[in-house]
């Protein structure tokens, strides 16, 4: 027996959230219903659409609220400005891979909303990849002004960048690979950005090439 009562729309429309969120896991994004979703609510069916249009925009929210923790979570290490930009970098890549494969083994059956999202509502993962983008412009301008890097064009580089990183960071590809074949995978990815990234006329600070960046 659900025992939720309403509250304030802001409070509901959490609530609807989380419940949302929990059918999702437990039952997958297909199987979900909306009157489901009310009833776990202790609401009605038609009540629901008060808050949300559609299980789509639901869906919509939680995706955003997810892809929002792992931008926070690159933009926090690129802020490390006294750690050296190839050091940053790798740990970028490596917190990215970790942070995606820990989503889906964690919640696997939500591969389904990603794939109704890239479907139906693909301006949240064009937002997401800007945003995505913006962190690794920043990091390579870092490089270039502490003469660490000598990239000619930042905006393209990130670009170029950030799909060399696709392998990592999208969930319906974690079943490829066990999770350490997809570490060494960006281990080797890491080694060939330095590799061009890198001043040849200048070492980095920090000179580590460890799997260190790995928790």
């Amino acid at each position: 027996m659900n025992t939720r009562t309403a509250g304030p729309a802001p409070d509901i429309r959490e609530q609807i959230l989380a419940a949302a969120f929990e059918r999702f896991v437990r039952f997958g994004y297909n199987k979900t219903t909306m009157a489901e979703i009310a009833g776990d609510c202790g609401m009605s069916a038609a009540n629901i659409y008060r808050y949300f249009d559609n299980k789509l925009d639901i869906g919509a929210h939680l995706a955003r609220r997810c892809l929002a923790q792992l931008v926070a979570l690159q933009r926090d290490i690129v802020a490390r400005k006294r750690t050296a930009a190839g050091e940053r970098l790798r740990e970028l890549v490596f917190a990215t891979l970790r942070y995606t494969h820990d989503q889906w083994l964690e919640t696997p059956l939500v591969n389904e909303l990603v794939t109704a999202l890239c479907g139906e509502r693909m301006d949240i993962v064009e937002t997401h990849k800007q945003e995505e983008r913006d962190v690794i412009i920043a990091l390579l301008e870092d490089g270039n002004a502490s003469g660490e890097f000598r990239v000619a064009d930042p905006q393209d580089t990130a670009a170029a960048l950030q799909t060399a990183m696709t392998l990592f960071s999208m969930p319906l590809l974690m079943p490829a690979y066990p999770r350490e074949v997809f570490e060494e995978k960006a281990e080797a990815l890491v080694r060939l950005l330095l590799t061009g990234l890198l001043n040849p006329e200048r070492k980095p600070a920090n000179k580590s090439t460890r799997k260190g960046s790995q928790s």
